[in-house]
């Protein structure tokens, strides 16, 4: 089952103090990220918020889901969370949520076609 745009939207309205959030889309659902780490995902209508010792500190009793089978458990955010409350638990979070890496460029011209070099 995909993410609607209306689950994202709801999720990204709660973040919208925080500009520092963006989604992008990933293997039919999304990942967000808070100023170039990752924050958590979006699969299935569900929010997961990264696994971390600040979280795992504050929401101890949340429940824990995988990402996909054999995946670290991920906090299940449940949808009544206020705004305010998720706003904070992000920034006290921040430290723990690993670097986002970088997106594979693009490949030039001449790599993506090879005999470019005999047509100079």
């Amino acid at each position: 089952m995909k993410v609607t745009d209306d689950y994202l939207d709801f999720i990204m309205e709660k973040f919208r103090s925080l500009d520092v959030v963006s989604a992008r889309k990933m293997f039919g659902g999304y990942v967000l990220h808070m100023a170039g780490k990752v924050l958590g995902f979006i699969f299935e209508e569900t929010f997961l918020w990264e696994p971390g010792p600040t979280i795992d500190r504050l929401m101890p009793d949340a429940p824990r889901r995988e990402l996909f089978p054999g995946s670290k458990l991920f906090v299940v955010i449940d949808d009544s969370i206020g705004a305010q409350r998720l706003c904070s638990l992000a920034r006290a979070c921040y430290d723990d949520f690993p670097i986002s890496k970088p997106r594979k460029k693009k490949k030039e011209a001449e790599n993506r076609f090879p005999f470019a070099k005999f047509f100079d």
